[in-house]
């Protein structure tokens, strides 16, 4: 049977199906090279807070506990606290909602339901937009800097590891919505949506990876930490 019988990219004029295909192996080699970094982040936190090198781990007067930073922070806190957790999770929902959105445009494209695409890929860019934003206020008001132990460095290289993730979705979301706008992501031809739709539940799981880390993992359990003495500038 002729490729012509099949339905072709408006872009390059191959077979749909080849597209797909194609694009459905980049893909999975780019989530398998992500998961790697992010699972290297995760080793990285739990190999700090495990050894506690120096004492090191956690930042300088941090005397609250990870339940007690939920609670309400006296008028003037020490200059370095644990972070508070609720946030992390407040911005994995709100991830949630996006990849959720995603999800309900890509169906609706391939029911045929174009306005539901446009709806789902439209809302789903400005939920995302909304997470940036949260993540950006969380990583600029917290109780300490990178330099404040390890605790602090570890949690704001998850964040900024957030921000990455957050500005890839904002790229492939404006992309899904301008080509559907134009027509190009339809019935026939909805693979990219459907990608991008994988891509975004990768996401989550990368952010409730962070959660569970700086929600479960705060205090050291280990209180006689390894002394691998100290280092003087010359």
């Amino acid at each position: 049977m002729s490729t012509s019988t099949f339905p072709v990219s408006p872009t390059t004029g191959e077979p749909i199906s080849t597209m797909a295909r194609r694009s459905r192996l980049g893909l999975w080699f780019f989530i398998v090279a992500d998961v790697a970094g992010t699972i290297a982040l995760v080793i990285s936190y739990t190999y700090l807070w495990s050894l506690n090198v120096n004492g090191g781990w956690a930042p300088p007067g941090a005397t609250l506990t990870a339940s007690q930073t939920n609670t309400a922070l006296p008028s003037t806190p020490p200059k370095a606290t644990f972070a508070a957790e609720w946030p992390f999770w407040a911005i994995f929902l709100v991830v949630v909602i996006a990849t959720a959105l995603m999800w309900f445009g890509y169906r609706s494209a391939r029911s045929g339901n174009h306005a539901g695409l446009m709806v789902g890929a439209g809302l789903s860019f400005l939920v995302t937009v909304a997470a940036l934003v949260f993540q950006w206020i969380q990583i600029s008001t917290f109780p300490f800097d990178a330099g404040d132990g390890g605790y602090a460095s570890a949690v704001l290289l998850l964040c900024a590891s957030n921000i990455f993730h957050l500005l890839l979705l904002l790229f492939l979301g404006m992309g899904i919505f301008m080509r559907a706008r134009k027509g190009l992501i339809d019935k026939t031809n909805w693979y990219q949506a459907q990608l991008t739709s994988y891509y975004m539940t990768w996401v989550c799981v990368a952010f409730i990876l962070g959660a569970i880390l700086t929600t479960f993992l705060v205090v050291s359990p280990n209180t006689d930490p390894a002394i691998f003495g100290t280092f003087k500038q010359q």
